[in-house]
């Protein structure tokens, strides 16, 4: 059985917000988009009908498993096969950043999600990699090219190509904004290392994050930002 604990230090904290935010699902059928290794895929099997799709055989070598789920190897193009309206909750967390054509993403997403459904997307936000590039890394031509509008790099995925907030609901009319949080306000900006993995120390970062991660001002410059949208 994994647990939580086996994940770096910053996925888990990031892992355990999003969840919070979340909240507790029970009963849905839910997919999971790009899922990745599986660990929020697995979180939320557990109680739920979820369906995972991801395209990186790679990283399915290693997916967490513990609760039974269905595994797609595809991309966007896997959601064909699924009728319209057929999911209660639609995860997609750090996909979008690395596709092209976006908007064709979320139609299908979309198309998907059952009326009153809801999707959870989780997604870079520049002002907060701005923040990290000039104070934690200390790398001002980084800091200088996003704030150019370039784009910047992910050592697992390639270049992060950035989309506003707002561009989720021009792509899809059918969706609407009803909660945006912050993830990763301050992790990003401290910097002793040796307190990360300290389970207390996390308790108590989660904490503070999750106190601002509604809060405008500090949403603002999160690394992360999590948007939920319901389907009209």
């Amino acid at each position: 059985m994994h647990q939580i604990t086996e994940l770096p230090a910053w996925e888990r904290l990031f892992k355990r917000i999003v969840w919070s935010q979340i909240g507790e699902l029970k009963g849905l059928s839910i997919l999971d988009f790009g899922s990745g290794e599986g660990v929020t895929a697995d979180h939320y099997a557990a109680g739920n009908s979820l369906t995972a799709v991801e395209p990186s055989e790679e990283m399915l070598a290693n997916a967490w498993k513990d609760h039974e789920y269905t595994q797609i190897i595809g991309d966007v193009s896997a959601l064909s096969k699924f009728d319209d309206n057929s999911f209660h909750f639609i995860i997609c967390h750090n996909v979008l950043e690395y596709i092209d054509d976006k908007q064709t993403v979320i139609c299908e997403l979309a198309r998907v999600l059952k009326p009153n459904g809801k999707i959870s997307i989780v997604k870079h936000n520049r002002a907060g990699r701005v923040m990290q590039m000039a104070v934690l890394l200390d790398d001002m031509e980084k800091a200088n090219a996003l704030l150019d509008g370039k784009n910047s790099t992910a050592s697992k995925f390639g270049a992060i190509r950035y989309y506003n907030d707002s561009d989720i609901t021009d792509w899809s009319s059918s969706l609407k904004l009803i909660d945006s949080y912050g993830i990763r306000t301050f992790w990003d900006l401290q910097q002793n290392q040796e307190k990360h993995h300290q389970e207390e120390w996390q308790k108590s970062m989660i904490q503070l994050e999750m106190r601002v991660s509604r809060t405008d001002e500090y949403r603002k410059i999160a690394f992360f930002h999590h948007l939920v949208f319901i389907k009209e």
